[in-house]
């Protein structure tokens, strides 16, 4: 009887320390978030809001608009923030001010399995399904909105984000006047399926935390991998697409946008381009992270009303 005591005591301690480190994530969440809202003070409107995803699930998001009053309509980007269980923070602020500056609205989702929240909201994650109509349903939220011209929506993301432009594109095309993609991976097989340190974004466990997220193995069911590989995708994909890696990428290797460039290629896309920075790494350092955003902000530049 004592012993199951003492295993009941451990289960209960485990519980609480699990739900402290929920807690103090949503803490220091919450401290960003300060921080967000005092950097926008002169610079920007800013407000956090949520809005629903077709299955139901509330996604908090970040929404940035210009001070200056808007005569007409105006385009936005839907800003997607790198790595799955990442989050869209205060770091950010000098791309999406960057962005406001042109015109832009900026709306930042903090898509399921985003960190900062409840362990549910981190658990829901769905590696290239439901997180991608976390974004089509982003896409909605601001086309309802007064101020934003519906028919110029963009769709910009680093990283996992960047993969999740891809999806978006590939999933509803026609929906987003362009997409900006920094750095994503493009094929879940290749991931899954390569030889140990010939892929440094795999990690141990992946086969099995996939196949919780897409319901069977890549050896029961490859096609359903392969559907969620971008890669594999690219003549779904006709809107206006903008490719952008370092060559010295060690997270994410650049033949992964060499890949989709090649596939859209093929598909005879015509108006795509891949830029790779010379001496980029993931996520850049400056200037090279420059000479990338400086590219993207021409390339959106092509939708916005001046």
């Amino acid at each position: 009887m004592r012993a199951v005591v003492l295993l009941t005591g451990c289960l209960a301690l485990a519980a609480a320390v699990g739900a402290d480190e929920w807690e103090q994530a949503r803490q220091l969440k919450a401290a960003d978030d300060l921080r967000i809202e005092a950097a926008a003070g002169g610079a920007f409107s800013y407000s956090k809001i949520t809005y629903k995803s077709p299955d139901g699930l509330v996604i908090p998001a970040y929404l940035f608009v210009p001070l200056v009053p808007i005569a007409t309509r105006v385009g936005a980007v839907i800003y997607v923030h790198g790595g799955q269980h990442g989050q869209f923070n205060s770091g950010a602020l000098n791309r999406v001010q960057a962005l406001v500056s042109r015109g832009w609205v900026v709306m930042a989702p903090d898509y399921r399995s985003s960190t900062g929240y409840t362990r549910e909201f981190h658990d829901a994650a769905d590696y290239g399904g439901r997180e991608i109509d976390d974004m089509l349903a982003a896409r909605d939220y601001l086309a309802r909105r007064p101020e934003v011209d519906p028919a110029r929506i963009a769709i910009l993301g680093l990283s996992h984000g960047g993969y999740n432009v891809l999806m978006a594109l590939a999933t509803a095309p026609g929906r987003f006047v362009a997409g900006v993609d920094f750095f994503g991976p493009t094929d879940l097989v290749w991931r899954l399926t390569a030889k140990e340190g010939e892929n440094p974004n795999a990690e141990t466990g992946d086969r099995e935390y996939f196949a919780r997220m897409v319901g069977k193995s890549i050896d029961e069911a490859p096609e359903l991998y392969r559907a969620r590989s971008p890669r594999f995708l690219a003549d779904k994909i006709v809107d206006p697409l903008i490719i952008l890696h370092g060559d010295k990428d060690r997270v994410v290797r650049v033949q992964e946008s060499v890949w989709m460039a090649e596939a859209l290629e093929r598909v005879d896309h015509r108006d795509f381009a891949l830029h790779i920075i010379k001496d980029g790494e993931h996520g850049y350092p400056a200037p090279q992270m420059d000479e990338a955003w400086n590219l993207a902000l021409a390339f959106l530049d092509r939708f916005q009303v001046h």
